[in-house]
């Protein structure tokens, strides 16, 4: 059997989206795992699974559409419902999460050991449904641990999402070579709010180099010895949900190609850039327009040694 070059980990979701400038027509395929899955796939990372519930609601389209594009499903389990959300943006970055449906829990038994050979991981729960002992057998058999720990930090009242401060998120992160919060995930894991003594606080508690994404305001990452500041590029926005797991997924790819933390990051923020011009993960990829955003964004990045 073929070692994966990445594995991501977490439920698929089908959403329903509503920006100030589209509204998808049902229901649509996204989830941190398969974003970022995806988004390696069509750079050019070639054994790629995903691993995660799907609901029999949504289970052959599912199938059909992973099949397309080439990337493997791992099914854990039957489940009810396929995990979703109705994504509603309020403006200045807020949107509410109401859910539609949740397939349920994944935990060690549920993931065939031929997986844990992977030479780069993904662990990117909704809802918190990855055990956190998951990224820590992945990391003990020597593949590269990334986590996106939004669905750590969500838990559900009244069928809304809501973030809360969750200790296991911590000890997901310290698990993981790479973590990727958002501003409003790395306050709840550091108590603070200027962005580079948040990621300089997260990496400095759990060993992991802290990517910490701002929007259009680009991303921060810490490495423990310095900060590296990456500007966004600029777009008109249509729909930014799944940016950040589009972040996650291009960085992941140029990280396992050689690249260092600067590069890799500059080509992150310009697919991500890509991303927002489009709907979910179904947006138009470009790869020599990523590479002259890429050395645009690269001539502007700076960086910082820390104290």
């Amino acid at each position: 059997m073929a070692v994966y070059d990445l594995v991501a980990i977490g439920n698929p979701v089908y959403d329903v989206i509503e920006t100030p400038f589209v509204k998808s027509i049902g229901r649509i395929l996204s989830g941190c795992s398969f974003n970022a899955a995806f988004t390696a796939k069509r750079l050019g990372m070639r054994e790629v699974a995903l691993i995660g519930r799907v609901g029999e609601d949504f289970q052959e389209q599912l199938f059909n559409t992973l099949k397309r594009i080439g990337l493997r499903f791992i099914k854990v389990g039957d489940a009810k419902e396929t995990t979703g959300f109705k994504l509603k943006y309020l403006g200045h970055g807020d949107r509410e999460l109401e859910v539609l449906g949740f397939s349920g829990e994944i935990s060690m038994k549920d993931v065939p050991q031929e997986v844990f050979d992977a030479r780069a991981v993904v662990v990117g729960p909704v809802l918190g449904e990855v055990r956190v002992e998951i990224p820590k057998a992945f990391r003990e058999r020597g593949s590269v641990v990334f986590l996106d720990p939004q669905g750590y930090l969500r838990r559900v009242r009244r069928g809304v999402v809501e973030y809360y401060s969750n200790p296991e998120a911590l000890e997901a992160c310290c698990e993981s070579y790479l973590v990727k919060p958002n501003e409003l995930e790395a306050k709840l894991l550091s108590g603070l709010d200027e962005p580079v003594k948040a990621a300089t606080s997260i990496c400095r508690r759990t060993g992991a180099v802290t990517a910490l994404t701002l929007a259009e305001r680009g991303s921060v990452i810490v490495d423990g010895e310095r900060a590296i500041i990456v500007p966004a590029y600029p777009v008109h926005p249509v729909d930014p949900t799944g940016a950040g797991d589009v972040y996650l997924g291009a960085l992941v790819y140029y990280l396992c190609n050689g690249l260092g933390l600067e590069d890799a990051a500059s080509y992150a923020s310009a697919i991500a850039s890509m991303k927002v011009e489009g709907i979910a993960a179904h947006f138009r990829l470009n790869l020599r327009e990523a590479t002259r955003r890429a050395r645009w964004i690269r001539s502007k990045v700076r960086v910082k040694k820390l104290k």
